[in-house]
């Protein structure tokens, strides 16, 4: 029996290798930190074993309290990020496509563009104080503007040739941004949400941290003054599942809406 191609879809060997070599080194680095850790090599209190870890985690994910912060973390970073990209879209694509919405916005994307969002956490707070309203509007701000660039730059790009076939064959405009442009410049619009995402949730996780209020940035500086370091430590794992599971999302959302190209 050939364990390495079952053709009625059995067990495959090379599959499991190819995983394997894709993994090692993360393996590798985690066996290093239990051992480091067990070991005491370096204080608990800056690096407890991951097997600490995750029993932390485990305790805070059966009691409620992981999940709980969790759900406030992704509830306030997908609500910013979903108004981040509606109104990006909108904007980005009239800016290309309409030359006074373009000279309105160019100077206001010009200059909101670099700045660090996060330095705006003292006034978003004075503002709109600590709650879910605060984090959301500043997940918004924060990710508005990569929204808004990728889906301006993308449809300026559609290509003119294009655009002028479906206009000689009697294409109205509202039938053409529909039909010809938005599927040309949705390869780097959904680029634009490819940056956003993990910015939303970086937004949301300081300001959390700052500002406390719930979700896993408040659990982790909790944690810190506490001197629990196992719960730092299992907060990160928890964003970084987030992260990564909103990422795998992302890109099959991508790969499926885009099996034309």
């Amino acid at each position: 029996m050939d364990v390495t191609a079952d053709a009625e879809g059995g067990f495959d060997l090379s599959r499991v290798i190819d995983i394997g070599k894709s993994i090692y080194s993360l393996v590798i680095l985690l066996v290093l930190w239990e051992v480091v850790g067990q070991l005491g090599l370096i204080h608990y209190y800056f690096l407890p074993p991951l097997s600490a870890i995750v029993a932390r985690f485990v305790e805070l994910t059966l009691n409620g309290e992981m999940l709980y912060n969790a759900y406030l973390t992704l509830y306030r970073a997908l609500i910013g990020l979903a108004i981040a990209s509606v109104l990006g879209v909108i904007v980005g694509v009239l800016s290309a496509r309409n030359d006074l919405v373009d000279w309105f916005f160019d100077p206001i994307i010009k200059i909101g563009y670099p700045v660090p969002i996060i330095s705006l956490i003292p006034v978003f707070m004075l503002w709109f104080g600590i709650g879910d309203l605060s984090k959301i509007i500043m997940v918004a701000v924060g990710t508005f503007w990569p929204v808004a660039v990728n889906a301006r730059d993308s449809t300026r790009q559609v290509q003119t040739n294009l655009i002028w076939s479906a206009q000689m064959m009697g294409t109205g405009d509202r039938r053409l941004l529909w039909r010809v442009i938005m599927p040309a410049a949705l390869p780097g619009i959904l680029t634009g949400f490819q940056i956003a995402m993990p910015l939303s949730l970086i937004i949301t996780f300081v300001f959390e941290m700052v500002a406390g209020g719930g979700g896993l940035g408040a659990l982790e500086i909790q944690g810190v003054r506490s001197f629990e370091s196992e719960q730092v430590y299992a907060a990160i794992i928890a964003i970084m599942f987030i992260g990564i599971g909103l990422d795998r999302l992302l890109r099959f959302t991508r790969n499926r809406l885009l099996h034309w190209t």
